[in-house]
């Protein structure tokens, strides 16, 4: 499977590992530019529900700060906060249930079980971490967006002569 594609910022801060002339790079970033989104209806849509919404409020602030969410983010992004919402839910029915719970079977035995919302709340955990990759929510992800420029190597004699053609 081919890697994503990404911005040429990014790709620049991780050292022009494909090795991109000024001509390229200059060529992508002005296509970026034209392809940049919008920003101005970045609002939580109706559907979310309360504890939803709050969360695409809160994380719309600060993502908007940093120039990571536009309109057409507003989806995945609520998707994250539908997910979160859920989670929410799934935890206080737990917390207020317990961990184990009592099970009749067909056979009308009784049996403790494992929470059957436990299975529920590690799917919505894993889509809320993949989302939050996504959108630079984690540690390590925040990590990876800001990692430092390479220093450019001097140019040799060989790199000015050919250091476009290679």
């Amino acid at each position: 499977m081919a890697r994503r594609a990404m911005p040429v910022g990014m790709h620049l801060i991780n050292g022009n590992q494909s090795r991109l002339t000024k001509k390229e790079i200059d060529q992508r970033q002005e296509a970026e530019e034209r392809l940049k989104p919008k920003k101005n209806k970045v609002k939580p849509p109706s559907w979310l529900d309360k504890v939803a919404k709050a969360e695409f409020n809160r994380l719309a602030k600060e993502l908007a700060e940093l120039e990571l969410v536009t309109n057409i983010d507003v989806n995945a992004l609520a998707t994250y906060c539908d997910a979160y919402s859920d989670y929410v839910q799934c935890t206080k029915i737990i917390q207020d249930e317990g961990l184990v719970v009592e099970h009749t079977n067909k056979a009308g035995e009784t049996n403790s079980v494992p929470h059957p919302l436990l299975t529920k709340k590690k799917q919505l955990h894993d889509q809320m971490r993949s989302l939050a990759i996504e959108f630079g929510l984690t540690p390590s992800a925040r990590a990876g967006l800001a990692k430092p420029k390479k220093e450019p190597k001097p140019q040799t004699a060989f790199d000015m002569a050919f250091g476009d053609r290679v």
